[in-house]
């Protein structure tokens, strides 16, 4: 069809002869002539007008008008248009001849027609119907109506239906502009059709039907698709995004074969976020979804409304350490260095000792929430003993010191005769990363497990299944993070434009805390301050180590099993501490504490113990190091970016100085200038001294040789059965399973978890010790190398990617070190594979 400049143009010339018009208006859209049966007689008479434009001798302006006549006609006498045959003059590519033919001309060809009876068989509707319209001209000469043939064999549409036919629906660009807006928002496409249609008052008023609709999307789909592979089309976005955004960071590992193994990437607002809120990070490695299988293990935050943030997504093909190391080294370097105070992790013994090697610095802190689904299965009979469960529950979160955890833990094993228990022996080796005893003093947003993560990992099953690309998981994520960055503007912009309400009115404490936290963070020192008034002095306040400026008070909740608290206050400095340790671990006073601020008339809150990751100013602090390192997180800009710019730069004054002989005589001069420093600076330049740039290859090419799509990974410990836990119950027919029943993938991950970690040091020393990868990244690789065709670099280093452990490599084995490409970044220095 045409556009709707044409139709309106042929519908103001049609309807001169018609009294009330009036072909019926269409918005711009192909008219259906739908109209009531009382409106016949005018109907007629706009056919009568139609069927005199195409009398054999009339002409027609082109090709395109005619069709557009016909259709009309067409339309208004309940039947479809068909394009026909078609003549050229000998010897060129003109036409000279056209015809328009009624959709049920021909007949169904049966010699080609399969003798398999189809599901959905189409119904027949060619009925050799002869009527047709043709169009011929002279060289040169004007098209004319050669043959206009009117009878039908068929029964024509009634005038309520004429716009299902086939030639009166047409989307017109507008409408598809505002379906494909409706639907990448994440409307149905049949609550978008809905919408429209009531928009248009009615169906027969839209243009189109719901199947056309459909048809468009799923075309526009498959031209989105990859052509060029899935890791190609991948690389071509993550290298339009470096050139477009400089602080855009991405890390892929490629093995021996090109093909992708593991990529990480973030942009710049994840590397805001985790300047802002990086002190806690949670990972989470048990959701897979995409058509490869890969591991999604997405680095998840805190922000200060409590809300999940993202500073990064990587998927990778297997659970490894070297996996693992690469990971956490890529995320390390993406972030400028800097390691988080606590980091959450399911019990997974490579991931663990990959964050021992990349984040010596981190608390290291295991899911309870894991630990405490998997204990049943280990206690046996000691699963019913109250007495047990609550001496381990205290083990895990009610000892507040190493020695009570100590004191309760030998305790449980001597009273229950568990000295041989393998499971507690091991987890006792492992009690600093999951008992709070060993973490009240380490800051961790209150969190106990993975939960973060996992919430996260429901929203990214909306981003994709187990059939879709990595490209289309990527666009998709890029949805969600959006959505939960514009979620998180309204909640700011909520809280630096009011207040919450307050319970207690004209507090001082209340009101300094509303002024400085965000909504969300005030409920909870809210919350605190209602339960101090439910605390009450056990003992007088004393004089603490011999300093009157010191006094402790004991505190106690009037609940009857509440612990005694010891409450040390300075009166000079206003410094003070409680033994609950809720403030090192959260962020926020304790309502001990805050019992003893009343007490002791304290109306502001001390600077010191006002977080600045739980303000509403926290955003402001974002002109951070990454800003301040120069154009990009590098401090320096790739080659295609910097040549870009100095272009645009050069441009821009020749554009200015052209005019002006003076100016062009300075712009001269400078250039000369520039180019002799240059030179001798190149000239006299320390090789060492160079921040190389690897050029981007926007054609998604790595030196001419193509990357290649993964391997569809296997889940550890995977079976093709399902593994039934001890709780589960089987029906008494032993012919199926009760409420309790868990997917094969879940229960098989876990048992293959903990069958696993005996042997997990071996296992990974095996795989530690096949060949290594390719990395495409960010720097180049400074060492001692030898050069081959295609960009592969060769060395003879003995030392594994990342790390210095000279005994992962054979001796005198040649490895395939890491390359790199990417944007800019501000960390240098840490280079992958010495």
């Amino acid at each position: 069809m045409e556009d709707d400049n044409s139709l309106e143009v042929l519908e103001g010339d049609y309807s001169e002869e018609v009294e009330i018009g009036d072909i019926p208006n269409m918005q711009g859209e192909v008219p259906d002539f739908s109209v009531q049966e009382n409106e016949v007689q005018i109907e007629n008479s706009i056919t009568d007008v139609l069927e005199s434009k195409l009398k054999v001798g009339q002409i027609v302006k082109s090709v395109e008008d005619a069709y557009l006549l016909y259709c009309q006609y067409a339309h208004a006498k309940g039947f479809s248009v068909r394009k026909g045959d078609q003549r050229c003059f000998s010897h060129t590519n003109e036409l000279q001849s056209k015809e328009f033919n009624c959709s049920c001309e021909g007949s169904k060809d049966e010699k080609r027609s399969s003798k398999k009876v189809a599901v959905y068989q189409k119904p027949i509707t060619r009925t050799n119907c002869k009527a047709k319209l043709k169009i011929t001209r002279e060289k040169e000469g004007e098209w004319r109506v050669s043959r206009f043939v009117e009878e039908h064999n068929h029964e024509m549409f009634a005038h309520d239906q004429s716009y299902l036919l086939r030639s009166a629906r047409n989307i017109s660009h507008a409408k598809k502009s505002t379906l494909e807006a409706m639907v990448n928002a994440g409307i149905p496409v049949s609550s978008a059709v809905s919408f429209m249609e009531n928009e248009a008052c009615g169906p027969e008023n839209l243009g189109f039907i719901r199947k056309d609709a459909y048809d468009h999307m799923s075309r526009l789909k498959k031209h989105t698709k990859v052509e060029n592979g899935d890791a190609t089309t991948l690389i071509q976005y993550f290298t339009n995004k470096t050139n477009n955004e400089n602080y855009f960071y991405w890390n892929m590992q490629l093995d021996d074969d090109d093909r992708v193994m593991n990529f990480f990437f973030r942009d710049y607002r994840c590397a805001v976020d985790y300047e802002c809120f990086g002190d806690i990070l949670s990972i989470d490695t048990t959701y897979r979804t995409n058509k490869y299988n890969l591991i999604c293990a997405p680095f998840v935050g805190i922000n200060h409304h409590l809300k999940n943030v993202m500073f990064g997504l990587a998927f990778l093909s297997d659970e490894t350490e070297s996996s693992f190391e690469w990971l956490f080294t890529t995320f390390l370097d993406s972030m400028n260095g800097k390691q988080p105070q606590t980091i959450f992790s399911d019990q997974c013994q490579a991931m663990m000792n990959a964050i021992e090697t990349v984040f010596p610095q981190s608390h290291h802190r295991l899911c309870q929430w894991h630990i405490n689904q998997n204990a049943p299965s280990h206690f046996g009979s000691l699963n019913g003993n109250s007495a047990f469960k609550n001496l381990w529950y205290k083990c895990m979160n009610y000892c507040e010191s190493e020695d009570e955890f100590e004191v309760t833990w030998r305790k449980m094993i001597c009273i229950y005769n568990l000295d041989s228990h393998k499971w507690l022996n091991g987890m006792y080796k492992l009690r600093s990363k999951w008992a709070t005893a060993f973490s009240n003093e380490k800051f961790s947003a209150g969190l106990l497990a993975t939960s973060r993560s996992e919430a996260t990992n429901r929203a990214l099953k909306k981003a994709g299944n187990k059939t879709i690309s990595l490209y289309e998981f990527v666009m998709n994520y890029t949805k969600i993070q959006n959505k939960w960055r514009e979620k998180e503007k309204a909640e700011d912009t909520r809280c630096r434009h009011g207040k919450p309400g307050q319970i207690l009115k004209n507090h001082p404490l209340l009101i300094h805390a509303a002024d400085v936290y965000t909504i969300s963070i005030y409920q909870l020192f809210e919350m605190e301050l209602i339960n101090s008034l439910n605390c009450k002095n056990v003992e007088a306040s004393s004089c603490y180590d011999n300093d009157w400026n010191w006094i402790e008070i004991k505190v106690k909740s009037h609940d009857e099993h509440s612990r005694v608290r010891c409450v040390l206050f300075n009166k000079l400095t206003k410094e003070i501490k409680c033994t609950c340790h809720k403030f090192e671990t959260m962020g926020i006073l304790c309502k001990h504490v805050l019992m003893v601020f009343n007490s002791m008339d304290v109306t502001v809150l001390p600077n010191r113990y006002i977080l600045k990751r739980w303000t509403k100013n926290v955003r402001n602090r974002e002109k951070s190091v990454f800003e301040d390192s120069g154009s990009g997180i590098g401090g320096h800009v790739s080659e295609l970016v910097f040549v870009n710019q100095i272009i645009r730069s050069v441009y821009d004054l020749t554009q200015l100085s052209k005019s002006h002989d003076d100016a062009r005589t300075i712009l001269f001069r400078l250039v000369d200038t520039a180019k002799d420093e240059i030179t001798d600076l190149v000239q006299t330049l320390n090789l060492d001294d160079e921040i190389p740039c690897e050029d981007i290859q926007n054609d998604g090419h790595v030196n001419e040789e193509p990357i290649r799509d993964p391997l569809t990974a296997k889940a550890k410990g995977v079976t093709n059965a399902n593994i039934t836990r001890h709780w589960e119950k089987k029906s008494k027919k032993g012919k199926g399973k009760g409420k309790a029943e868990i997917s094969c993938s879940k229960g098989s991950k876990r048992k293959g978890k903990n069958s696993q970690d005996a042997t997990n040091t071996e296992e990974m020393n095996n795989i530690s010790s096949q060949n290594s990868n390719l990395t495409i990244s960010q720097y180049p690789l400074v060492s001692s190398q030898i050069q081959f065709p295609f960009g592969y670099t060769q060395h003879l280093s003995q030392y594994s990617h990342g790390m210095g452990n000279p005994n992962l490599y054979p001796s005198g084995q040649m490895n395939f070190f890491p390359y790199h490409f990417g944007g800019p970044h501000s960390s240098q220095g840490n280079i992958h594979g010495n």
